[in-house]
């Protein structure tokens, strides 16, 4: 019963998106657990609505999440990850450290570097990407664009995928890989109903930086770039600021920040790099926007 309540709801996602958003809204959480519902990215939690863009022009104080905060439980592969992660961080920042132990010490890291004078959201994109290549080494992005990516090594880099299975295998691998930096994930639907979807319930980046400038100058943009650019696979994160749950999408087009309807404009009120940034505002609206 709830495999077929599964594809019926998936069937209507294809066909009508925002009917599919009603009626996953109208049966969950309720009557539906909400992680067992094909897609939940513009799907209210209860009285939280998603994220989203305002009509308004003038930047705003977006509300903080209110829901419980998530305990995470990290195994010996979550904190052997986080530890070479950090290293690299570190020498791709040229040296930026901190004392703090786990991923607040990978938060402090990044605030640091963010927070430099004249520094770029380019500069910090970089950084991710270059931090994320070491992480793989470099044996696995040949292998990747090869087997899933379809690009003819020495054939100029002609692309003949990505292959058919490589989102939705993407999404088996990812979560055992990338749950130190934001936790427990699980493969899902994308909002076009088709495999290649994966939901982290909670994002550990998000919930313990607080900081939207984090999420999508040392997150969101660079894991996008990188997987296109290194990979030769689309990629759209999409964070839910009002819940922090991500939605990443394997195999979809991303639209730019500012043109994206699901990314609100302005920081977070309880934002601590906000805080730090109060007399440079120059800085302050590039590091969220």
């Amino acid at each position: 019963m709830e495999l077929g309540r599964y594809h019926l709801l998936t069937k209507l996602m294809k066909q009508d998106y925002q009917a599919y958003v009603a009626t996953a809204s109208f049966l969950s959480p309720s009557r539906i657990p909400r992680l067992d519902l094909p897609n939940i990215q513009d799907v209210p939690l209860n009285d939280i609505m998603p994220s989203m863009k305002t009509i308004s022009a003038d930047d705003e104080l977006l509300d903080d999440c209110t829901l419980q905060e998530m305990k995470y439980n990290d195994s010996l592969l979550d904190k052997l990850l986080l530890k070479i992660f950090r290293n690299l961080v570190a020498q791709n920042t040229n040296g930026v450290t901190s004392s703090k132990n786990g991923i607040d010490g990978l938060l402090d890291q990044g605030r640091t570097y963010m927070l430099q004078p004249n520094q770029t959201p380019e500069a910090q994109h970089k950084m991710v990407r270059d931090t994320l290549g070491g992480l793989m080494t470099p044996v696995l992005p040949p292998f990747y664009k090869i087997f899933m990516a379809g690009i003819v090594p020495g054939a100029d880099g002609k692309q003949l995928g990505p292959w058919f299975y490589a989102p939705w295998l993407t999404t088996i691998v990812t979560p055992t890989f990338f749950g130190f930096l934001v936790g427990p994930s699980r493969p899902n639907r994308r909002r076009d109903g088709e495999r290649g979807g994966l939901i982290v319930e909670k994002c550990k980046f998000l919930q313990e930086s607080g900081c939207k400038g984090l999420c999508l100058h040392q997150c969101k943009l660079p894991a996008q770039q990188f997987f296109k650019d290194e990979l030769g696979l689309e990629l759209t994160v999409s964070p839910n600021f009002a819940t922090q749950e991500c939605q990443w999408s394997f195999g979809e087009m991303p639209l730019p920040p500012n043109e994206d309807p699901s990314f609100p404009v302005g920081c977070l009120k309880g934002c601590e790099s906000r805080a730090a940034m109060v007399n440079s505002p120059a800085d302050s609206m590039l590091s969220c926007t």
